[in-house]
C-alpha cells in the first residue's frame, strides 16, 4: 500500500508544492491542503561519498517528481539500479522523505535500515513484524 504524502495547491495557477506551503510560491494567494499518493519518477539522483556535515557517507539523494506534479529531494537506501525516468514510493518519517524502489525487497531493505536508527518505536514495529511472519510461517508448515 502506498502511503499519501501533504501537499498544498494554489487555487490560481494550480502550482502543487510538497511539503505543503501556506502561500503560493509564485504569487500571494493561500494554497490549499491536498494529499498525494506517496508514488513518483525519478528526475534526478547522486550519491555523495563526502556529504554535508551531519550526514553519513554515502548519501544517496534523488529529485522525485510525484504523480500530483511536485518535486522535491528524498533520502535512499541506495541509488543501485536506479534509472531517470524510474517509479519510486516514497515515505515521509519525521519530516524527513525517503524514496524506494517499489519492489518489494528494496522496500524492505529500507524499512530495516532506517528502522535500526529510529528508536525504540521502529524497533516494537520490527519485532512485531517479524513474530507475523513467524507465525504464518509455522502454520504453512505443518
Amino acid at each position: 500500500m502506498i502511503e499519501t504524502i501533504a501537499a498544498s495547491r494554489c487555487p490560481r495557477c494550480g502550482a502543487v508544492v510538497a511539503p505543503p506551503e501556506r502561500f503560493c510560491p509564485r504569487h500571494p494567494v493561500e494554497m490549499a491542503p491536498i494529499a498525494l499518493p506517496g508514488a513518483g519518477e525519478i528526475v534526478s539522483f547522486t550519491t555523495l561519498h563526502s556529504p554535508p556535515a551531519g550526514f553519513r557517507s554515502p548519501l544517496h539523494i534523488a529529485l522525485v517528481e510525484l504523480e500530483g506534479g511536485a518535486r522535491f529531494v528524498c533520502h535512499g537506501a541506495e541509488t543501485r539500479g536506479l534509472r531517470i525516468g524510474s517509479r519510486v514510493a516514497i515515505e515521509a518519517v519525521d519530516d524527513v522523505y525517503y524514496f524506494s524502489h517499489l519492489g518489494a525487497m528494496d522496500r524492505a531493505r529500507l524499512f530495516w535500515r532506517r528502522a535500526g536508527r529510529a528508536g525504540d518505536r521502529a524497533q516494537a514495529i520490527v519485532r512485531s513484524l517479524t513474530k507475523r511472519v513467524w507465525k504464518g510461517t509455522q502454520r504453512g508448515s505443518s
